[in-house]
């Protein structure tokens, strides 16, 4: 076990081989045993669900497809366009958000190997089907080079379904991942954590600070623990929207940390974002599985943002936090 810290101080006591690890592992055919842990734990490890040659084939497109671009590309920490920050092994520090909605133009296999081969697989389908109770609709993804710190948090504070707790978050290992190279880490149980109910004034938009504190102070208030799984390549960690969760920062000068990150939730459920916005988002069915592709830039409306936001980022976010501000007001004045 190697002793680390989450990035606000918790104890993290963190396996270097499955022997050390309190998280056991399920295959991917065992449907029951991986709904009891999910639902006795918040999250549960699957080995192998991804078959270790289609992780190959996605981590060798990011290299030629992906990595080599200038182009300003959407990013998971603050969903701006931006280039790629190197770090000094020259992995991508600013992680990909929903790499399958990228430009087909410009990145056409990287895309589709993302679609085919990871968010539609066959294993990932028929588990999410069976923890969600209905197909899995997809409403986010991220893809992950570098080892980028990620705070405690619960992923329903940011997005969920419309039914609190309904969606399910995975986290696939593209790579084997080192203890030191920014593990993902869970508090097991903390799902069933009682928290206030949230309100509209609540909402990610003003009161992120706060969220993150009350998350610290009823984890320590409690007998949880954190948990930081060890995942080899094609192994795939799955949790509930409620459960905290993030990503240990690395410790760790040689070794990357790929992976793709998904949320899911019931195809007959509509999405909720902000803490407070509900939509029916559109999708496509790719296998078994329904997507939703933000910022699709396969779309020419979705190129005309992205050339607005490139062009004139700083008027672009002006506009669009005013209205998101307002959006949330009316909201409020409305009651709901």
């Amino acid at each position: 076990m190697i002793a680390l810290h989450t990035p606000n101080g918790l104890d993290a006591q963190v396996p270097e081989t499955e022997a050390e690890d309190p998280s056991p592992r399920f295959a991917a055919h065992d449907l029951a045993g991986i709904k009891a842990y999910y639902d006795e734990y918040g999250y549960v490890v699957i080995k192998g669900l991804l078959d270790p040659t289609a992780c190959d084939t996605v981590r060798a497109l990011w290299d030629t497809e992906i990595k080599p671009s200038s182009d300003l590309i959407y990013r998971q920490q603050n969903s701006r366009l931006e280039r790629h920050r190197f770090n000094e092994q020259g992995w991508v520090m600013n992680p990909i958000l929903n790499p399958h909605a990228v430009d087909p133009r410009r990145y056409p296999r990287f895309r589709n190997a993302v679609r085919e081969h990871v968010l539609s697989g066959p294993n990932y389908a028929r588990i999410a089907q069976h923890l969600l109770g209905e197909r899995p609709k997809i409403v986010q993804a991220m893809y992950f080079e570098g080892n980028s710190e990620t705070w405690e948090h619960q992923d329903s504070y940011y997005l969920d379904s419309e039914q609190i707790g309904a969606m399910a978050g995975a986290w696939f290992a593209l790579e084997d991942i080192a203890p030191t190279a920014g593990r993902f880490f869970i508090c097991p149980k903390s799902h069933r954590f009682e928290w206030p109910r949230r309100r509209l004034k609540d909402n990610a938009q003003d009161t992120h600070e706060a969220f993150i504190q009350s998350v610290i102070e009823t984890f320590r208030a409690s007998d949880s623990e954190v948990r930081a799984p060890t995942l080899s390549k094609g192994d795939a960690i799955i949790w509930h929207a409620c459960t905290i969760h993030g990503a240990l920062g690395s410790h760790d000068a040689v070794r990357s940390r790929s992976a793709i990150t998904c949320h899911a939730i019931p195809a007959s459920h509509r999405f909720m974002t902000l803490h407070h916005k509900v939509v029916n988002v559109p999708t496509e069915k790719v296998g078994d599985v329904l997507i939703h592709s933000p910022k699709d830039l396969a779309r020419g409306y979705h190129r005309a943002l992205a050339w607005a936001e490139a062009n004139y980022p700083e008027l672009y976010w002006k506009v669009k936090k005013n209205l998101r501000r307002v959006e949330v007001r009316l909201d409020m004045l409305r009651g709901e």
